[in-house]
């Protein structure tokens, strides 16, 4: 398809299309509870596989009909004309799903250094990182560099493995590499279990099942593990519960262990979960958008294994003088405190602001300030100002759909702000409060 028919096909009505806009557009995920909600910002160079990863995600969750295609313009998170022309992702998406109850947000980020502005954005808005390796390429400086700063934030990682279906992909090549480059927390909860040369399911080494996606399908079947591939997994399976053992809270469980104790599963899955959350263990997970291979098991890790915002940190917060303020909580009742992470300009709706909610509820039909200060040097001037929040919505990659709130920890897009920038923190009329610190004017 040539790149005038790709550019075409991205426009036409369906997924990205204007009709999706209206007022009787289906209605978006509105979390009520910050407990259920996940915030994962996806990191890893240009073609690692992040965009289609998502389609994967969310065909297996019934977010969509059928999986999209870079070639043709019609993935969720790159409906971007320009992206759509160069085939890879050159700005931030957000692309909520829902699984099982939890609401995860997934911030599709470009691959390229020239857009690391829309990267660091998505890693503002998020509470974990979710980096992708392609099994084919490998990892570069790029992904290193981000892993460690991630690392300084004290971020929690995993690391996903893709492009497994690929001739030429090379898993067991990869792993060594990401350990070798992240560190030896790094270890894989799933082996890839090949059938005829083929990757045809996951071998999980605590569980000791295998999910069995030789049909193709998200939804593999499963089965109990035979003695040739449990043999095959010993090494691997004695590494991950050493590594979980390590980080484990109760000192008495290694020496359980190389006594010759069998650790309970759910003993070592909590513990798993716990050190995860922390950033203290970075699971791997191997996975094929093209087949559906690891969608379940990454889907898994991503809700059970990341934090919840109410774990996550929150902002430094002054009064409007700059003395140290009350510290904030992620509760919905709480004051108000939201920053927007991105605007951009939509054709039909005008500025759309991209926004992280830290504290409080944002609701539409009801009044902010909209305040910042400090950084007139990057092109911002200062500006302060009470506006009315008409509508919220829930962005599906370019779709905008209709949300009555937005809680604390969950992310939205507000509309038709006339003063609201990247960085722009709002907070009630009456609010005392600051953030970030020397942001604000005292009123």
């Amino acid at each position: 398809m040539s790149v005038k028919a790709a550019k075409d096909t991205a426009r036409t009505p369906g997924r990205g299309g204007p009709e999706v806009r209206r007022a009787d557009a289906p209605h978006g995920i509105a979390a009520t509870d910050p407990e259920q909600v996940r915030n994962v910002s996806l990191v890893g160079h240009s073609g690692a596989g992040k965009t289609l990863l998502i389609e994967a995600m969310l065909a297996a969750r019934g977010m969509i009909t059928r999986k999209g295609s870079i070639a043709e313009g019609t993935t969720v998170s790159d409906s971007d004309p320009s992206a759509v022309r160069q085939q890879r992702s050159v700005t931030l998406s957000l692309v909520p799903l829902l699984v099982d109850g939890t609401k995860v947000n997934l911030l599709d980020t470009p691959g390229y250094p020239d857009f690391i502005g829309e990267l660091r954005a998505g890693l503002r808005a998020a509470d974990a990182a979710l980096f992708v390796v392609s099994a084919v390429d490998g990892i570069d400086a790029t992904t290193t560099a981000l892993w460690g700063e991630c690392e300084s934030l004290g971020m929690p990682r995993a690391v996903v493995i893709t492009r497994l279906d690929h001739p030429r992909a090379d898993y067991d090549g990869v792993l060594a590499a990401c350990q070798q480059a992240f560190g030896d927390a790094v270890l894989p909860l799933y082996v890839p279990v090949r059938s005829g040369g083929v990757t045809s399911g996951l071998l999980g080494l605590l569980t000791g099942t295998v999910s069995d996606y030789s049909a193709g399908e998200a939804a593999a079947g499963s089965r109990e593990v035979d003695a040739g591939e449990r043999a095959a997994s010993e090494a691997a399976r004695g590494q991950l519960i050493e590594g979980i053992i390590a980080e484990s809270e109760d000192e008495t469980l290694m020496d359980r262990y190389l006594g010759g104790e069998d650790i309970d599963t759910d003993v070592l899955i909590a513990d798993l979960e716990t050190a995860v959350a922390r950033g203290s263990f970075f699971p791997v997970v191997p996975s094929s958008a093209v087949t559906g291979l690891g969608t379940a098991e990454l889907l898994e890790v991503l809700t059970r294994g990341f934090p919840s915002p109410a774990e996550g940190g929150l902002p430094e917060v002054t009064d409007l003088a700059g003395a140290p303020g009350a510290a904030l909580a992620c509760d919905p009742d709480g004051p108000l405190a939201a920053e927007v992470v991105r605007t951009t300009i939509d054709p039909f709706l005008g500025r759309v602001c991209l926004t992280r909610v830290f504290s409080g509820t944002l609701r539409a039909d009801t009044p902010v300030h909209v305040g910042g200060h400090g950084l007139a040097d990057r092109g911002h001037q200062d500006h302060d100002t009470d506006e009315r929040i008409t509508h919220l919505y829930s962005p599906l990659g370019p779709n905008l759909r209709p949300v009555a709130h937005c809680v604390a920890g969950d992310i939205c897009a507000v509309a038709k702000l006339g003063s609201a920038e990247t960085g722009t923190p709002f907070r009630r009329r009456t609010s005392r409060s600051c953030w970030p610190p020397g942001r604000c004017r005292s009123r």
